[in-house]
């Protein structure tokens, strides 16, 4: 079982010195990782208060919990936590020279009999046996977890300590069942899904925790004793030190937030706080699994490193001043590209693959990080022959076609898709031509201006308005899911933010998808979506409703800003869909509140928060009203495509994207894997013309075969021959 997705707060000491993040949900200590980011190590740490002939209050359920930043771009959270019964404020905050997280705080009971307990939870790993707990018999106790070959302790004021199973004969359980008493004392338990608790050795009062992470017994028990001894106010001096020799965002960011910078420098801290300590450059996408608490075997979690989530994390960073950390996550995607030049969906810190799926945005956006870092004269290496020129042959040897689109349940067509591409290959071209190979350069761009030409052809529907996917590169879609996908083509300029179609469509998505919350609009992802709660606030279960996105809420502000309209109240919205804990979810909830699920209106509902994505979009909207610019857009791609004449490029045909019909008008380029030739025939191979294919230079060779002077309704073949002999198969085109 894995943490709630929803987290309050997620921290880190900068440095490499501590390998430990911490995360805070429901008021009290989330999962902590150790020593990797991906790597969960404790599932959580939380409070009881019971009295005699009395169940126990759980505090993480039963309390009302308000979370705040200790300092502001410091990632360490104050929780105080009311109950009619008592209060309890708890700092959480790690130590910058140790493996060990620290909680300061604060008990006041409001009636003398109340007890405080605690009880810690080692994360159980999937496939394994479980985990082994023990008393360590010292004076006060100290607990101690060991998860294979992690070991874990905690030491405080206790009084007394127990270890059980996890909902079985835990803390919580002898106090419900014993009637405010705790009356286990076992000294070990294991394997399996092992707790181990206490009883706080103070009636009111301050205290401190400490929990020490480490790869033995001894060294789990010094770190955590070490960091007590030091005392939280000088490891919480020492953590706001380190933070603040950390890079700051620039000031003309805060000036055009609507919350004087705050959510800004949260979301840049918390950008940092997803890289790896251990694995330069790997941010991961989320310190969370969606929806947590009914996940048990590890599949859908976001502490994995995403192309593309990566690629807007760095380019938020690289925005907002930190080149370093930008060039970092480029080298880190240089490492894992494939020997085919596509990236896998996403992957473990060690670079394993988790999900094998493609998805060609995330084959195009390093190109584009590449781009972004010349452009900021960052990058201290060629990228062109080791990693751009790689991925732009897979993406000209795979597509159009996308497996999975951005959101990574269907595949086709997608305008999305097909924007990153199209600037993607453009920018190759401009590493190819630099590079002096002008017949690549000229390949690339041509399979950009057909693709280009086709967007409207394949991704929209006959009265102008695009749609989420096509799938037929013949047809023109009838019909079609609405979705702002087409938004990313004004992204990257490759159409004008006034385009007739693309305010069309926005008519559309407003009247299908928008959701006016409390603190302003957002967007669910396309009509018909799932990945979401079901409308009873029951967690997705491979189905559901897809509920609105703060990145799409970004998204559009940056079109209103391309349009000339003012965007500072859809920033103001963002902040506000933050809230107090300064954390953008994956998703909000927009239906009724559900009080027994935790479900609020307009806040976030059970999926990754805080999501690097949304921060990222963020930082990216704050950055293009600050620079009054676009900084995503692709200046040669503009020029090409919105402020030239209008190309009338030649259709492409492969393997992949094997296309049964082209435009009266224009001419065909066969793309063949190896060096062949073409033979065609205008009349049915009563005669035919052969046209040897000329090497791109990629791994392709292309004919170009002269349809261009046919009549419409007209129908040719061609077909292939190669050193080896003949394709085996005649393919025909009708002239439209």
């Amino acid at each position: 079982m894995w943490g709630p997705g929803r987290k309050m707060g997620f921290g880190a000491a900068p440095g490499s010195r501590s390998k430990v993040w911490y995360t805070v949900a429901d008021g009290n200590l989330s999962e902590v990782f150790f020593p990797f980011l991906d790597h969960v190590a404790l599932h959580e740490l939380r409070f009881f208060v019971s009295a005699a002939g009395a169940p126990p209050v759980d505090d993480s359920a039963d309390g009302q919990h308000s979370i705040s930043w200790i300092s502001p771009g410091v990632p360490a959270f104050r929780v105080e936590t009311t109950h009619h019964e008592y209060r309890l404020t708890k700092d959480f905050f790690s130590d910058p020279e140790e493996n060990a997280v620290l909680i300061a705080a604060t008990f006041t009971p409001e009636l003398p009999d109340l007890r405080l307990y605690m009880q810690a939870s080692a994360h159980w790993e999937p496939g394994t046996d479980g985990n082994f707990g023990s008393v360590i018999d010292t004076h006060p106790p100290a607990l101690l977890l060991q998860q294979q070959d992690i070991w874990i302790c905690v030491v405080g004021p206790f009084s007394r300590a127990n270890v059980g199973y996890f909902r079985s004969s835990d803390v919580h359980i002898d106090l419900t069942d014993a009637d405010g008493h705790l009356t286990y004392t076992y000294d070990r338990a294991g394997p399996g899904n092992v707790s181990a608790g206490a009883e706080i050795g103070i009636r009111a009062g301050a205290f401190q925790l400490a929990i020490g992470f480490a790869h033995s017994r001894a060294d789990a028990e010094e770190v955590a004793r070490t960091a007590l001894q030091k005392g939280a106010g000088a490891v919480r001096q020492a953590f706001e030190r380190a933070w603040r020799a950390q890079p700051e965002i620039p000031p003309a960011l805060g000036k055009v937030s609507g919350d004087d910078g705050m959510l800004a420098r949260a979301s840049f801290a918390f950008l940092h706080c997803l890289e790896d300590k251990s694995h330069a450059g790997a941010f991961i996408a989320a310190p969370a699994a969606p929806g947590g608490e009914t996940n048990h075997d590890g599949n859908h979690v976001y502490q994995l490193v995403w192309p593309r989530d990566l690629c807007r994390i760095a380019t938020a960073l690289l925005d907002a001043g930190d080149s370093d950390a930008a060039l970092r996550a480029f080298r880190h995607l240089q490492s894992q590209q494939r020997t085919d030049g596509g990236w896998h969906q996403n992957w473990t810190l060690d670079g394993t693959p988790h999900w094998q799926s493609t998805e060609l945005d995330q084959i195009a956006l390093p190109i584009l990080l590449a781009w972004r870092l010349g452009v900021a004269g960052c990058l201290d290496h060629d990228p062109y022959p080791i990693m751009v020129r790689p991925a732009a042959q897979f993406i000209i040897r795979e597509g159009p076609l996308t497996t999975l689109d951005r959101w990574e349940d269907a595949g086709g067509l997608s305008p999305s898709t097909l924007a990153a591409c199209i600037a993607a290959l453009i920018v190759a071209a401009e590493f190819a031509h630099d590079a002096g190979e002008h017949v690549a350069a000229n390949h690339l761009r041509a399979v950009a201006d057909y693709w280009n030409d086709r967007v409207e052809a394949w991704c929209s529907l006959p009265s102008g308005q695009y749609i989420r996917l096509g799938s037929d590169p013949d047809r023109r879609p009838t019909e079609g899911s609405t979705a702002p996908e087409f938004l990313e083509l004004v992204r990257y300029g490759l159409r004008r933010p006034k385009d007739d179609r693309v305010l069309r469509s926005l008519q559309g998505v407003d009247t299908s998808l928008k959701v006016s919350l409390p603190a302003g609009p957002s967007w669910r992802r396309y009509v018909s979506d799932q990945y979401g709660e079901h409308e009873d606030g029951a967690p997705w279960d491979g189905s559901g409703r897809g509920r609105a996105w703060p990145v799409l809420t970004g998204e559009r502000a940056r079109h209103f800003f391309s349009m000339g309209l003012p965007a500072a109240e859809l920033v103001r919205t963002l902040e506000g869909f933050a809230g107090p804990g300064l954390a953008l979810a994956e998703q909000l909830w927009d239906g009724p509140d559900i009080p027994s699920r935790g479900l609020q209106f307009g806040r976030p509902n059970g999926s990754a928060c805080p999501l690097g994505w949304a921060h990222a979009e963020y930082l990216e909207l704050l950055v293009t009203i600050a620079l009054a610019g676009f900084p995503d857009i692709i200046m040669p791609a503009r020029r090409r495509y919105t402020e030239g004449t209008a190309l009338e490029p030649a259709f492409m045909w492969s393997h992949r994207h094997q296309i049964a019909r082209i435009a009266a008008g224009r001419h065909l380029r066969v793309q063949l894997p190896r060096p062949g030739a073409v033979h065609y025939t205008f009349d049915n191979w009563k005669s035919h013309e052969e046209i040897d294919a000329v090497d791109t230079t990629l791994g392709l060779w292309v004919a170009e075969v002269p349809c261009h002077k046919l009549p419409s309704g007209t129908e040719f073949s061609f077909t292939a021959h190669y050193m080896t002999g003949w394709e085996g198969k005649n393919f025909s085109l009708t002239v439209v």
